[in-house]
């Protein structure tokens, strides 16, 4: 004889949902003292609850899993963005994250469970501006054009104009080569008509970065645009020395060739062991606050690139001062 099943066990308080409907993370949950959050925001805070350092090792592990090239690497940026911005909030408004959930919420099982799922196993998510903003989009839109107020004349203007030539559609092998063509004629053309040595920096500037956006809209199996590049690259760095010790001027330079990604740049490391003693050492500097920005981001390679830059000119600075050595008796 089958023994009859009891009656549903009756959930307890803290298993009870609080939500009416499902989340993708990014719909308005609180307003505490006009700063918004959202129920991503009320995740992290909730499960942080359960983490020994709080945020900070939510953070520690996304970071972790940001390194690990198997894991999701754009949700684990994602999730960093957030996180710094949920950090943000609360060092504005002065609470812990336990102050910011209310009672209910703290003892909820049922949304401690759910913030683990969302957030731990996370594959693909809905984004809020924060996650959109990550460290990684930040620098490679500063490498790539948020440097140009150190120029006189500004490159934007003339990027543009570059730009439009590719940015209307994707251009296969046999197409690439009209790409080419079209960004040397309009180059030409604007540095024809340039009235300064100013405004020929700027268009060459913008020549190599209007390269470097096009690779992602053409196929350059034959390096008909790399070796386009590599051309125009020379012609900038030859432009561009004696500005060099200008501000801003090295650090666009510099960031530029950290974040490009296409083994484009070929001229430029002879370009930088070729620098003078107060170059070398602006680049330096430069240098330091660039490593500075990667390490705390966590972006690795990156990181790597840049170090391997900053050896090269120190190495180029020491091997000047061996051959040529002071004379001592000199007055």
């Amino acid at each position: 004889m089958r023994k009859r099943p009891g009656p549903p066990r009756v959930k307890l308080p803290s298993e009870i949902p609080l939500d009416d409907g499902t989340r993708n993370g990014t719909e308005p949950w609180r307003d505490v003292d006009g700063i918004a959050f959202c129920h991503w925001d009320r995740w992290l805070l909730r499960l942080s609850l359960e983490e020994p350092e709080g945020l900070a090792s939510i953070v520690r592990e996304f970071r972790r899993r940001a390194r690990d090239q198997r894991r999701q690497l754009d949700v684990a940026e994602a999730m960093l963005a957030q996180l710094a911005d949920l950090a943000s909030r609360l060092t504005r408004l002065g609470r812990a994250p336990a102050e910011v959930l209310d009672a209910v919420e703290r003892e909820s099982t049922w949304l401690r469970d759910k913030a683990f799922r969302r957030v731990w196993h996370a594959t693909s998510i809905y984004r809020t501006q924060a996650m959109e903003r990550t460290p990684r989009k930040n620098l490679e839109a500063r490498a790539r054009g948020g440097n140009w107020q150190a120029f006189s004349v500004s490159p934007r203007p003339f990027f543009a104009r570059l730009d439009a030539l590719y940015r209307g559609g994707y251009f296969d092998y046999r197409g690439v080569g009209l790409v080419v063509l079209q960004l040397e004629i309009e180059g030409d053309r604007m540095l024809m008509v340039a009235t300064s040595d100013d405004e020929r920096l700027a268009i060459r500037r913008a020549i190599l970065g209007a390269c470097i956006e096009a690779m992602a809209h053409v196929d350059d199996s034959g390096c008909d645009l790399g070796e386009h590049f590599r051309e125009r690259e020379q012609q900038y760095l030859d432009a561009v020395r004696p500005y060099v010790e200008r501000p801003g001027i090295l650090r666009d330079l510099l960031e530029l060739v950290v974040w490009e990604d296409y083994g484009l740049f070929q001229h430029v490391h002879a370009f930088l062991g070729q620098l003078s003693e107060a170059a070398a050492d602006v680049a330096i500097r430069e240098l330091a606050r660039i490593i500075g920005d990667l390490r705390e981001a966590g972006l690795d390679y990156q990181l790597g690139r840049a170090r391997r830059l900053r050896s090269l000119v120190l190495k180029s600075a020491v091997a000047d001062d061996v051959s040529a050595p002071e004379d001592l008796d000199a007055e």
